[in-house]
């Protein structure tokens, strides 16, 4: 931030985009229309993600977002079942965490409230289509991702990585089933908060009982 330079100041690029943003539609039209926007933007896919400690005490994160479940709102990321974030989810009695993203290019920032879902290789058989998203994912995967989760226990004090298998491929170079420690997150999204930094316009929206959103204008 330059010196002299606020919040308003930093709305006020001449943004290209400023005709085309949102006004009073729902937040998973807005935030569609912001990722395409950003679509060849490097590094637009990486999102904040805080939770809190069983001690109490804040993390925040960088995490990949993986894209929607098809046809829901439904977020994905994905994490190792060795990691703090885990047991900070874990600890929570409905599972929640804060997800952050900032469209640097249109100038407009998503906080996200959600209930956390975990998917490993301990669900029950009978949810078949959370397996098969997992086992999907797994697949989409890079080559350099995938061989992080055969890694050591992050964390530990640091000792050489042990051999992994390459690309997380068998020796015919097809794509191994997932370790038990590979996670697929969903984030079920229960509150939105939206601000767009171009004319401090900020919108609220909540998933009510019945499973459907409302949104509302409300004072930056």
């Amino acid at each position: 931030m330059a010196k002299g330079e606020g919040l308003t100041d930093i709305g006020r690029n001449n943004n290209p985009y400023q005709e085309y943003l949102p006004i009073n539609r729902p937040w998973k039209d807005a935030i569609d229309a912001s990722i395409a926007r950003s679509r060849k933007v490097r590094g637009g896919n990486f999102v904040q993600l805080a939770t809190v400690t069983p001690n109490n005490e804040p993390r925040v994160r960088t995490v990949v977002f993986r894209g929607f479940v098809k046809d829901e709102c439904i977020m994905k990321v994905i994490t190792d079942l060795r990691s703090e974030k885990v047991k900070d989810i874990q600890h929570q009695e409905n599972n929640l965490a804060e997800l952050l993203w900032w469209f640097g290019k249109s100038s407009e920032q998503y906080r996200i409230r959600c209930r956390v879902q975990l998917i490993g290789s301990d669900v029950s058989d009978a949810d078949a289509d959370l397996l098969a998203l997992r086992k999907e994912q797994w697949g989409n995967l890079s080559d350099n991702a995938r061989e992080q989760f055969y890694w050591r226990f992050p964390g530990d004090d640091y000792i050489s990585q042990c051999e992994v298998p390459k690309g997380g491929r068998d020796e015919g170079g097809k794509v191994l089933a997932p370790p038990e420690n590979f996670l697929l997150v969903l984030l079920h999204p229960q509150r939105v908060d939206y601000l767009r930094l171009t004319d401090n316009y900020r919108q609220i929206d909540m998933l009510d009982d019945d499973k459907e959103w409302g949104f509302k204008r409300v004072n930056p």
